[in-house]
């Protein structure tokens, strides 16, 4: 099953369709010491995802980024996700505009401004690689 436009991790969480994301969040492990640092930001940051569920990397990546953004505390509604086919195209949005090629990329706003983007996979880890974007680190 393939998603397709914009999607929550609540329609990917206890899916038979997408037994990979359970898999994955419930096996991994952030680092705690990098997730405490990044609590104090979780209200002061926004995230757009650009995924694909028939992508090997996002079924490694994104249950891992939730895994974290969940034990940050981000809250939901500052969270978008946008799953697009494999042809990286979505009827919801027009990607190209942002200048995505590559999946998954996770793009991080402050104050309406782009922070930066991890994009496919990490340099080291996908929290150690947030706490570098955000200057944590």
């Amino acid at each position: 099953m393939m998603l397709n436009g914009i999607t929550t991790q609540a329609i990917l969480t206890g899916n038979k369709n997408f037994s990979w994301f359970d898999e994955e969040y419930n096996n991994y492990v952030p680092n705690q010491g990098i997730i405490n640092s990044l609590k104090p930001l979780k209200n002061d940051i926004k995230v757009l995802i650009i995924a694909g569920s028939w992508c090997g990397d996002t079924q490694r990546e994104l249950p891992r980024f939730f895994k974290i953004i969940n034990s940050i505390g981000v809250p939901n509604n500052q969270i978008e996700m946008i799953m697009v086919d494999e042809n990286k195209k979505t009827a919801a949005f027009n990607i190209s505009v942002i200048q995505v090629t590559n999946i998954p990329t996770f793009m991080f706003f402050k104050n309406g401004k782009e922070l930066g983007r991890i994009i496919e996979k990490p340099q080291i880890t996908l929290e150690d690689d947030l706490a570098k974007l955000l200057q944590i680190k």
